[in-house]
């Protein structure tokens, strides 16, 4: 199983984007069933698949291509506003993560158009839950992916394409990385207003008021961000 996406062929986003989105669905050339019980192969396709299904690396990464670029497209479709490379990469993950018809109803597409990156940013955090044995429940895999994409969102700095990508020379300056502390302050600002069903379920488990349980859910999902970051350099993403 190779660790990312060849660099060098024609993304539709920034290649960044590509590696967190990658990062987080994993390559497999055997067919295999997802979460939610679909037969899935390569990084996350699944149009045409069947179990016992096999693939060689290239077609992996060429599905992939291909499926971005759907993706892509169909979260340009639905902005009003223009996004960034790392506003539109973030969007696109989301979107490939929970679907295009999902994203097009979502709070993160609808604070975007409004122009409110630091609702929109927010709003990634309500899309942690997962159907489990028939039960809507919060999942930390998720919880730490949107974590992850809120950050990228918030990256201001753009991002160059495959071809032309310099490596980062420290964590500090990881774009990912600042995003990171942004997000979680974003979010922590937020917590005054808004309530989220993870953070009532820390509060209730905890005794504290719901409030406060927010601030830990929020803190909390910051740091798993820096985590991540920190051991996709470890592994060589970047």
């Amino acid at each position: 199983m190779t660790t990312q996406p060849n660099p060098k062929l024609d993304w539709p986003i920034a290649y960044e984007a590509v590696l967190e989105i990658g990062r987080s669905e994993g390559c497999k050339l055997k067919a295999y069933r997802c979460p939610a019980g679909v037969p899935t192969i390569g990084w996350g396709h699944t149009r045409g698949v069947k179990m016992g299904d096999t693939c060689t690396q290239e077609q992996a990464d060429a599905w992939f291509v291909e499926d971005l670029t759907e993706f892509a497209d169909g979260v340009k479709r639905a902005l009003k506003r223009d996004a960034d490379d790392s506003e539109l990469g973030a969007m696109v993950s989301l979107a490939y993560n929970i679907g295009l018809a999902g994203f097009k109803g979502s709070t993160v597409l609808k604070r975007h158009n409004e122009g409110d990156r630091q609702s929109a940013a927010r709003a990634f955090a309500l899309w942690n839950k997962a159907r489990i044995n028939g039960v809507l429940q919060v999942v930390d895999g998720l919880t730490a992916r949107r974590a992850r994409e809120a950050a990228l969102y918030l990256s201001d700095d753009d991002m160059p394409m495959p071809q032309t990508i310099e490596p980062e020379s420290s964590l500090k300056s990881s774009p990912i990385a600042q995003a990171s502390v942004a997000a979680t302050a974003a979010a922590v600002l937020g917590t005054l207003t808004e309530s989220t069903e993870t953070g009532q379920l820390v509060a209730a488990a905890l005794g504290i008021q719901p409030v406060y349980g927010v601030l830990l859910a929020v803190l909390w999902s910051g740091g798993v961000s820096l985590y991540q970051r920190m051991k996709q350099r470890k592994e060589g993403w970047a």
